[in-house]
């Protein structure tokens, strides 16, 4: 149990550490196949030397569950295994994209601005003694934040936050829009460029809502 304790701690912060991408947000090279960015994104093709002990042991007490219990169990541990591959797979993207932020963060300057933008949390205008059919039945209003980095004439970051209500609980193009375009008429001065982080949702991932901001 203790061995599996250590495992699971190394799963949920060791191993996004052991993880690096440089600071212009570029990918390189490193000799342990557990830890390589490039090998995860199926980019670098070349054989490796080295293995991580303590990340293989997720491998070793995966083969070692398949061959102490019965076949019956199998499907589960195919499951759970699939699982946790996910799991890592999600901390390698958390990684890569975090220090994509960084990278453009240290590229803002007096002519840019960074915006990050996500859909909260619907706020429920009931009391909280719902039933899960009612809170995931689309009801309540809908929270757009938009998150706007900017630098000073003396480098000095400066961020704002612009918050959007709707009572139409639909995350669709429009809203969307509406959103992005209340924060240009605000910002003053207006920047020269922009850059734009948001999750892969299909509000901000489709032509409309891309060919209006371009505009």
């Amino acid at each position: 149990m203790n061995e599996l304790e250590k495992l699971r701690y190394h799963l949920k912060r060791g191993f996004e550490n052991e993880l690096t991408v440089n600071e212009d947000g570029i990918t390189s090279h490193v000799d342990t196949i557990n830890h390589c960015m490039l090998y995860a994104f199926g980019e670098y093709i070349q054989e490796y030397q080295t293995h991580c002990t303590i990340c293989d042991q997720l491998f070793v007490l995966i083969e070692y569950l398949i061959i102490t219990l019965l076949e019956n169990f199998w499907v589960i541990i195919e499951e759970s295994r699939d699982k946790l591959y996910y799991f890592l797979a999600y901390q390698a993207r958390k990684v890569y994209l975090n220090n994509q932020f960084k990278a453009k963060l240290l590229e803002l300057d007096n002519n840019g601005a960074i915006l990050i933008c996500d859909y909260k949390i619907r706020i429920l205008p009931k009391s909280i003694r719902e039933t899960k059919e009612q809170f995931f039945g689309k009801w309540g209003w809908t929270l757009h934040t938009i998150l706007v980095f900017t630098k000073h004439v003396d480098l000095q970051l400066n961020v704002q936050a612009f918050d959007h209500w709707s009572t139409d609980t639909k995350q669709d193009a429009w809203f969307t829009a509406s959103s992005f375009d209340a924060v240009f008429e605000v910002l003053d001065p207006k920047p020269k460029w922009i850059r734009i982080f948001s999750d892969n949702g299909g509000h901000y991932y489709n032509s409309e809502l891309m060919t209006i901001i371009s505009n």
